[in-house]
């Protein structure tokens, strides 16, 4: 169905979806017949974006017609079922696209669908993430910098001595990745009752909030629980938190260890992650992300699809970080901005300063090209990746503002002190 008079469109006739089902693939051609499914299916409902399709299950982002998503989903489910010969939770999630941008914008414009090893690279094996969502290539040296820096992983993985942590090792995470179950997902009512035990009893000294996404990610939006610390683990890609995670003085020093993600499919690898490290520890994850989360409390869907008055209680704050050309969700939590400008530390959260995400005026390391927030104050007085300018007055700008601090260099998790009640 081609794409027509947008300007007729309503919003709402169109979402982003977000999915993912661990599923086993690996006998015969499973995988290679559903890159080619997923791949007819959406060129012929004209959906765009990106699916990954491994021996371990399938993991997808897309945007398109409600209806067609609709019925895509159905598609999907119906081939899944057939394969593992059972009931498949595809935790699929529709997304509501942002007002205050045009519609075309905010829809992906090409299709990829990849066959990988994994669902989700946890060890380096793939550089999957947010500075490849519009396609930009990578210059030789930049390459070059990324291959040394997968090399280094690789060496530090191989170790089982990891200074000042527990002894660890890669081979005996990757069985037990295998053998171990994900940890128990709660509902948002679920996780909301949990961590709101702490409001009334101080002496919580077990309980610990785990971020496991990007440093990009959790910098506009994260979870804040009275008296429940925020562990915000501040790494620049997936493949670094299992050396975080085995060496983090404050993981190892709680009992109960609640994770979240954007979707979910993060926290699934990442609790057994946890498991594995620290087989003592009651281990939570946030069932479908952020995003089910903020569904059900800025929206209020209750379990019969009835949409209810905004709850009070929410635990969220700042916004949503998607990997979509949205680049935030719509809904958020009741504080807008958690955010600070790099240079000047006035709240702030929009890394493309009033361009929406597919204009690609983004601000940028010049070095490690990761985003970085700049105010619009501040913004026109240093050069970013990507921009020209031969004027001496504008510095180039750095993750680290006069120098990168994240290109071959260990992520430094920032532990955030909980408030001591909620904000309203």
């Amino acid at each position: 169905m081609p794409r027509e008079n947008f300007s007729q469109e309503a919003h709402s006739d169109w979402k982003i979806v977000l999915y993912y089902s661990y599923i086993n693939l690996s006998a015969g051609n499973k995988v290679d017949n559903q890159v080619e499914f997923h791949r007819e299916t959406c060129t012929n409902k004209d959906l765009k974006g990106r699916i990954r399709i491994s021996p371990e299950g399938i993991n997808g982002v897309l945007s398109g017609r409600f209806d067609l998503l609709q019925e895509y989903e159905q598609m999907v489910m119906q081939v899944l079922e057939e394969i593992s010969e059972q009931k498949v939770d595809l935790n699929i999630k529709y997304c509501s696209l942002r007002e205050d941008l045009p519609l075309e914008p905010q829809l992906f414009d090409s299709l990829i669908v990849r066959k990988t090893s994994t669902v989700i690279s946890l060890f380096g094996a793939e550089q999957v993430g947010e500075d490849r969502i519009h396609g930009k290539k990578l210059s030789k040296k930049a390459k070059a910098k990324r291959k040394q820096k997968k090399a280094q992983i690789e060496e530090a993985l191989e170790n089982e001595e990891s200074t000042g942590g527990i002894q660890w090792d890669k081979a005996k995470i990757q069985q037990d990745m295998v053998r171990l179950q994900p940890s128990p997902h709660l509902t948002p009512d679920e996780w909301n009752s949990r961590l709101l035990r702490a409001e009334d009893n101080p002496d919580t000294s077990s309980a610990l909030l785990l971020d496991v996404r990007n440093v990009y990610e959790s910098r506009v939006g994260h979870f804040s629980a009275p008296n429940v610390p925020t562990l915000l683990t501040n790494t620049r890609k997936y493949s670094d938190l299992p050396e975080l995670l085995a060496n983090n003085p404050h993981i190892q020093e709680k009992q109960e260890i609640y994770m979240y993600c954007t979707g979910g499919v993060r926290c699934e690898r990442v609790s057994v992650l946890v498991q594995s490290l620290y087989p003592d520890k009651r281990i939570y994850q946030l069932g479908g992300g952020i995003q089910t989360y903020l569904a059900a409390q800025v929206l209020h869907i209750t379990d019969g699809g009835i949409v209810q008055p905004p709850r009070s209680t929410n635990l969220f704050m700042g916004k949503n970080f998607v990997f979509d050309p949205r680049r935030t969700d719509p809904l958020h939590g009741p504080k807008a901005v958690i955010g600070k400008c790099l240079v000047c530390s006035k709240l702030h959260d929009d890394y493309d300063n009033g361009h929406a995400p597919s204009e690609l005026k983004e601000a940028r390391c010049n070095t490690c090209r990761m985003l970085i927030l700049v105010c619009n104050d501040c913004r026109p007085r240093y050069t970013c990746w990507g921009e020209s300018s031969s004027s001496p007055q504008r510095p180039l700008l750095y993750c680290g503002l006069d120098q990168c601090v994240h290109e071959g260099a260990a992520p430094v998790p920032e532990l955030v002190a909980p408030p001591t009640s909620l904000i309203k």
